[in-house]
């Protein structure tokens, strides 16, 4: 049988204010699912890694490109099954949606060798049901993105209601990854159970703006509107450096900077590639400052999402 080979972008949930709700899929960083027909059930062949070798089970019941290639025959009432070659491209627990990226691609493969009968819109509930099973909560705040590309939003996740909402061209992410390793479902168990209505409000008024900010292709009402006084200032005690960082990126010229998904991976924003390497060298040189070796790339928004490559 041949082998085809779907890719899936790196994501950056929540976009800020905008929790569970907003996620954004960036260039240049991914994981790629290899995939053919089997006669029966799902099996994963091998995993490669492109950073260290973290043991993620083969079990396709237990990893969530496994899950989301189950998930994926079930929907479509396939008898048939699927062997997996798994190659992470994103480290596990950096915040970019690593476990995301491989249920997307998953998903988008085995739908791609059983006939393409599925959206993408389709896709998106196989591969939420797969990340479910890691991050412990059912939200498709990296999953849409994957798949979609672009900024996406979640109004619904049960119904599962997903919009995409478009993409900022002038937009240029640095994106920086220290080396630690925070889980979502622990990032989730620090989340604040009451917030004061102000604080809410102030959230939800920038999360709207965001929405428009994509919708209208505005960078400038983008950058007025990167501000969250409800999940970063919790889950920032868990970056060591976090406000040194922060500081340091907005004096080098960055219009925001906030946690991407559940952290520890940072994300600043600005439109000139210029500005944008000397914000990306303030925050590398900022964690140094603190002992934390660090990871970065210069990306942009991937509007294209999940799809087959060479």
């Amino acid at each position: 049988m041949k082998w085809i080979k779907a890719f899936a972008p790196a994501t950056i949930g929540n976009i800020g204010p905008g929790f569970d709700v907003l996620g954004l899929a960036v260039k240049k960083i991914g994981d790629i699912v290899e995939a053919r027909k089997r006669s029966s059930g799902v099996k994963i062949s091998s995993i490669a890694y492109a950073g260290p070798n973290v043991n993620l089970s083969t079990d396709p019941r237990k990893n969530t490109a496994g899950i989301a290639a189950l998930e994926t025959l079930k929907i479509l009432n396939e008898k048939g099954g699927v062997e997996l070659r798994l190659k992470k491209g994103l480290p596990l627990g950096s915040g970019l949606g690593s476990s995301a990226a491989s249920a997307a691609a998953a998903a988008f493969a085995v739908n791609h060798l059983y006939g393409n009968i599925l959206t993408r819109e389709d896709l998106i509930l196989p591969a939420t049901v797969a990340e479910e099973a890691v991050s412990g909560a059912f939200f498709a705040d990296n999953t849409a993105p994957a798949l979609l590309g672009g900024a996406t939003l979640t109004r619904s996740c049960v119904p599962l209601d997903v919009t995409r909402i478009g993409s900022i061209k002038k937009l240029k992410i640095i994106l920086v990854t220290p080396e630690m390793v925070i889980l979502t479902k622990e990032a989730r168990k620090i989340l604040p159970k009451k917030i004061h209505m102000k604080n809410f409000i102030f959230n939800m008024a920038n999360t709207a703006l965001i929405t428009a900010a994509f919708a209208k292709d505005d960078y400038a009402l983008f950058s007025r509107s990167l501000n969250d006084v409800v999940i970063e200032p919790v889950r920032s005690k868990l970056i060591k450096g976090f406000s040194k960082v922060k500081e340091n990126a907005l004096k080098a010229g960055a219009d925001g900077m906030s946690i991407s998904g559940s952290g520890p991976t940072l994300f600043a924003i600005t439109d000139k590639l210029r500005k944008a390497r000397r914000i990306e060298d303030a925050m590398v040189e900022t964690f140094k400052q603190f002992g934390i070796k660090s990871s970065h790339i210069i990306t942009e928004v991937d509007s294209d999402g999940a799809r087959l490559v060479t």
